[in-house]
């Protein structure tokens, strides 16, 4: 006989609002469910009545956003085979299987016009026999558009609630729901299989599924800021586009607290004991521990509980480490992860603005002709305010809540954010100020334009009115001023582009953003430094990383014995107590290719590996290099770290790079629907032989710092001049 988890079970009441209508219960007696009376819908699979509004799904071959393929449900014949015995039932005498490439859509117009007005709730018990359902609800201004191929506008996703029986049948709920968001309906409720899930065989049993109308209203579109969402919005909302949102439409469902404690430990144990970032496990357990726990306890919605854990996995400050984001690809998704031009039809970048006095800040780096805003931008228009703060700080306060992960060095905020600037004000700001110099040579306090753009109040008209018109020209963000080579090429498949061009002093220059590339990537390398140049400038200014070998196969081109250096990476010796002082000296031997000193597997176990200068004349040896940094972190911290120092090599850059020195591994995700979350598992020594790092420090936290700190003018971008890349040819040019 089935037997409820009754312990799991309290938490549900404890964890989820009440509502009008009770879910269905378990009748110990029974050994089964009994439905409650005053239901909106329900489906107890027991005959085909009970089918009417629902659709049978598949899904089909997309190139673009998921598409189902939907045939109404008239005959039972439609379904096989697929109505269990009731011994496989958790209410009544049937259930129904589902999962093995098919799935069912509520679409019945009827049923949610009436809840657009106010609120509802959707529940099911499912058996997972090999895959687990993805339960939604569907929000579109086209009715249509239920997985149609199109984004859909909002989506929720049902969770898990704890209670479970003890032959695997679980609660999936969505708590209580908007029937609207900003006046868009709920246009169905899916029940589907992973669009991922290749293995046709594996299936999930479904049963009671209720959808019931709840108390309350849907959250009103007031106008709000990230300052003062808490007191416009209520706990439960968010403020999106300048306007409050229920944040069970960016964050998803606000999971019980049983699982949100369980959430909270996981990340603790993650960001304390297995971060192999030295400084990033320190703030684990500063930060990131006592807050994470606090927050399970007390968090009222999803945006406090999800986003204030995303914000301290972002306080770990570690470039590698993500806490993972939602399965929301819709209007709504919470965190900023492509940096874009967005609706402003501006990417941004560090300027030191010079005509204003001095000092950092953010200017326009690349604009739009026909932006959405209608208010076109120029290059060199720099941000004064948004939403009447200092844009710094402005940007101190909310990036840290939205990104999905921050520099491990602080001081390398301005360029990481810089590029995800646009996309940033666009989803969580609702008035940016900007200022305009009258020429690059005048921009006094009577000689500047003021600009402001209501942020907010467009991109909501653009949500809730849209039109063809509502569209503007939108491109990727670059921490380049301008390409330091003809960037139109494409390199080898799934490898890093290497542009290469002769510039007008006579240098290379070698244009590239990581370090992917195992065979063209490496090839092009070993062109550029064979071929007797003397001169080269390396534009690594939106370096995203790389593999480790890659570095490898660079170093040994550029630096030798003569000028020795090397690094070593190697995991946590222990947990428990503090870190073994014999780590490095017994995992020393897993230094060199394919050198683990006959210990494979220590070295693999330990996490250690690293190579030395092995070379006694590289063949870039003797090439003098300019070295341009500003968005790096991973691979493009290591390849630099590794030839500071060298004769004939300087980097130029605004600031440090990230300091992420180690490893990354992905992590299992925090709840079903979410995915990308990633901790770094090594940290890095540098030192000219293996004897000497012992006594280097850990380097993750540290950013390469340049050797000439230079920012790009402002008097410079209104000129068209790139100030970094016309500093490091002059140095090229020295004798």
């Amino acid at each position: 006989m089935k037997r409820l988890a009754w312990a799991n079970a309290l938490f549900v009441v404890l964890g989820l609002p009440l509502t009008a209508h009770a879910r269905a219960d378990f009748d110990p007696a029974m050994g089964a469910l009994r439905l409650p009376a005053g239901a909106l819908k329900t489906l107890d699979f027991e005959s085909l009545e009970g089918l009417a509004g629902v659709e049978l799904t598949s899904w089909a071959e997309s190139q673009g956003f998921p598409k189902l393929d939907r045939t109404k449900i008239t005959s039972e014949a439609q379904l096989g085979d697929r109505f269990t015995a009731a011994a496989d039932a958790i209410e009544g005498s049937r259930a129904l299987r589902l999962g093995d490439g098919k799935g069912i859509a509520i679409t019945d117009p009827a049923l949610f016009a009436q809840v657009k007005d106010g609120r509802f709730e959707v529940s099911l018990w499912a058996r997972a026999d090999g895959a687990a359902p993805a339960v939604q609800v569907l929000y579109d201004r086209d009715a249509d558009n239920v997985y149609g191929g199109r984004a859909q506008y909002a989506l929720v996703r049902a969770i898990r609630t704890g209670r479970e029986t003890t032959d695997g049948w679980a609660e999936y709920a969505t708590g209580p729901l908007d029937g609207a968001v900003w006046g868009v309906p709920a246009r169905a409720v899916v029940v589907l299989p992973t669009l991922y899930n290749n293995d046709k065989k594996a299936s999930f049993l479904i049963d009671a599924l209720e959808i019931r109308a709840v108390d309350g209203k849907p959250v009103a579109p007031l106008a709000c800021t990230q300052a003062n969402v808490d007191a416009v919005c209520g706990a439960e909302g968010d403020c999106m586009f300048g306007h409050c949102v229920s944040s069970t439409v960016t964050w998803g469902a606000n999971p019980p607290p049983a699982h949100r404690a369980e959430i909270a430990e996981r990340w603790i144990q993650f960001g304390t004991r297995f971060m192999g970032d030295r400084n990033a496990a320190k703030n684990g357990a500063t930060i990131l521990a006592p807050q994470a726990r606090e927050l399970a306890k007390t968090a009222p919605s999803s945006r406090q509980f999800y986003g204030g854990l995303n914000r301290l996995v972002n306080l770990l400050r570690d470039n590698h480490t993500s806490f993972g984001s939602p399965s929301n690809f819709t209007s709504f998704a919470p965190q900023v992860q492509y940096g874009s031009s967005s609706v402003m039809g501006a990417c941004f970048g560090v300027v030191d603005k010079d005509l204003m006095g001095g000092g950092l800040g953010f200017a326009v780096f690349r604009a739009a002709a026909e932006p959405t805003s209608g208010k076109p931008l120029a290059v060199g228009d720099v941000i004064t305010s948004i939403d009447g703060k200092d844009p710094k700080a402005w940007v101190d306060d909310v990036w840290p809540r939205y990104a999905t992960t921050l520099p491990n060095d602080p001081k390398a905020d301005w360029g990481g954010v810089a590029g995800d600037l646009s996309s940033l004000i666009a989803a969580r700001a609702s008035t940016v100020t900007l200022e305009r110099c009258a020429s690059a040579s005048s921009c006094g306090a009577g000689e500047r334009e003021t600009i402001t753009v209501d942020v907010g109040s467009i991109v909501y008209e653009v949500l809730t009115s849209p039109s063809s018109a509502s569209s503007g020209e939108r491109f990727a963000c670059s921490q380049r001023f301008a390409d330091s080579v003809d960037a139109s090429a494409t390199g080898g498949y799934g490898e890093d582009s290497v542009f290469t061009e002769r510039g007008a002093g006579g240098e290379t220059r070698v244009q590239f953003d990581g370090f992917i590339g195992q065979g063209t990537w490496q090839e092009s390398m070993t062109r550029v430094f064979s071929s007797g140049a003397s001169t080269v400038l390396m534009d690594a200014r939106m370096g995203h990383g790389g593999y480790y070998t890659t570095v490898e196969h660079l170093f040994h081109l550029l630096r030798g014995t003569n000028e020795p250096m090397g690094v070593f990476s190697v995991g946590r010796g222990t947990y428990a107590m503090a870190e073994s002082p014999t780590l490095l000296g017994r995992l020393s031997s897993c230094v060199g290719e394919g050198s683990f000193g006959g210990d494979f597997w220590g070295c693999y176990a330990g996490n250690a590996n690293g190579f030395f200068a092995t070379e006694a004349s590289p063949p870039g040896a003797a090439t003098k290099i300019a070295w341009l940094n500003t968005r790096d972190v991973s691979a493009n911290d290591f390849m630099p770290r590794l030839l500071k120092g060298r004769t004939g090599f300087k980097i130029f850059a605004p600031h440090p790079t990230s300091g992420a020195f180690g490893a990354v591994l992905p992590l299992p995700s925090v709840a079903s629907g979410w995915s990308g979350a990633s901790i770094q598992i090594q940290d890095a020594r540098f030192a000219p032989t293996i004897g000497e790092v012992g006594e280097a420090r850990w380097e993750s936290g540290h950013g390469v710092e340049p050797d000439e700190v230079v920012v790009q003018k402002l008097s410079d971008s209104l000129a068209g001049v790139d100030t970094i890349v016309t500093a490091a040819t002059a140095w090229l040019a020295t004798p």
